[in-house]
């Protein structure tokens, strides 16, 4: 079993700081080291330091993030060299139909982070599409709920009103550093 420092040190390969802090790296590395998901999915991009944190800490059978044009491709490049990553260039409400849960993920999805569209509209159609290909016991975290360092209303409401639409549990979230997110257990 690798050490956490291990784990951070393959991250650093493909950390590009920027939103997603080393407060919720420590985050993630320790709820996925428990986890150990096989099946992930994201959306939001950004910089990929989400996406490095995933696949480091778990080395999943399959990750998929979905993300704009401005996002870090040379880092995506380099995790799709690296790892079974899959960065597809694309709006997560265009990308995010049926046939593509249908062709990506037979298997189901174990683990989900939600970090793409702050919108409300954007926040709820990524939880709502894909939560019919959500494994039973899988987890999503969608990131900037109850944020103190970003605030964001408009996705607060659209975890709120997913939750309660779908009857769900949710943990709110809150590290050291201020960053919000919302945990929903499947």
């Amino acid at each position: 079993m690798r050490t956490v420092e291990e784990i951070k040190n393959e991250i650093e390969q493909n950390w590009v700081f920027q939103h997603f802090s080393l407060k919720q790296r420590d985050f993630f590395i320790d709820l996925l080291s428990k986890l150990k998901p096989s099946y992930c999915l994201e959306t939001g991009f950004c910089t990929g330091s989400s996406s490095a944190t995933i696949l480091s800490t778990c080395h999943p059978t399959k990750l998929i993030s979905v993300g704009l044009a401005y996002n870090n491709l040379e880092i995506a490049k380099n995790l799709e060299e690296q790892y079974s990553f899959k960065f597809i260039q694309g709006d997560s409400t265009q990308v995010l139909s049926p046939a593509f849960f249908e062709s990506e993920y037979l298997q189901g999805i174990d683990f989900y982070y939600v970090d793409g569209g702050h919108e409300y509209a954007v926040a709820l159609a990524d939880l709502d599409n894909a939560l019919p290909s959500m494994n039973e016991g899988s987890v999503i975290i969608v990131d900037d709920y109850h944020s103190q360092a970003c605030p964001l209303p408009t996705v607060e409401q659209a975890v709120d009103e997913f939750v309660k639409s779908h009857n769900l549990n949710m943990e709110k979230i809150i590290i050291e550093d201020g960053k919000g997110m919302a945990l929903i257990q499947l």
